[in-house]
């Protein structure tokens, strides 16, 4: 945002806001569009056949086993799985 203040010629002390400088320069909300690209890429993954990598570590849960040691405190012991 600080690059297109500076295009437009603005300051903070300006008080302009973000949304307005984003429409006089034609810019897009950035996050908007990372929001898009990874739900674009969660339906290709889904897509995708359960034997592909991506689609496996998108499944991938770890197996997690607590023990109680004598003390009475749990202890939690992280076993992976291979993909």
């Amino acid at each position: 945002m600080e690059f297109l203040r500076h295009l437009l010629g603005i300051t903070k002390l300006d008080k302009e806001e973000n949304q307005s400088i984003r429409q006089k320069t034609g810019a897009q909300n950035i996050v908007k569009e990372i929001k898009q690209y990874q739900k674009k890429w969660l339906q290709d993954v889904q897509r995708m056949d359960t034997n592909r990598l991506p689609k496996q570590a998108l499944q991938y849960k770890p197996i997690v086993a607590t023990t109680c040691t004598e003390d009475g405190h749990k202890q939690i012991t992280k076993t992976s799985t291979t993909i």
